[in-house]
């Protein structure tokens, strides 16, 4: 009879010990906000540029130069053609969204992007 307890406090206090440790080494989980970026790729942006074909000898057959910020500017490759605005000085407004794709052969001058709701300025 002893022995039989013996076992049955034994895996009793197994059972116990596993317990308390898979609980109290659970991480705590905190509720708190994701950090605020901007992720061109999933977020479009509303933007301003001019569309230019000054680098098409590069390989670049359209760019649109974006209004500069601060001091960088920014070259996008537009990802399809961009119709009838395809005109070389003229400045658009137009949303877009960075694409992860290569940049065309030769074409070393800005960021691949899908260009959307295109009007002329």
């Amino acid at each position: 009879m002893i022995n039989k307890k013996v076992k049955q406090t034994v895996i009793y206090a197994i059972a116990v010990c596993f317990f308390v440790f898979f609980t109290a080494c659970k991480s705590k989980q905190t509720n708190t906000a994701p950090p605020a970026f901007d992720d061109t790729s999933v977020h479009p942006i509303q933007k301003q540029g001019i569309v230019s074909h000054k680098y098409k000898s590069q390989g670049c057959e359209t760019v649109v130069i974006c209004t500069p910020i601060n001091i960088d500017t920014l070259f996008l490759i537009p990802a399809t053609p961009l119709e009838n605005f395809d005109v070389d000085g003229l400045k658009i407004s137009f949303t877009y969204h960075v694409l992860r794709i290569h940049n065309p052969k030769g074409c070393h001058k800005g960021i691949p992007a899908q260009i959307s709701n295109i009007k002329k300025q």
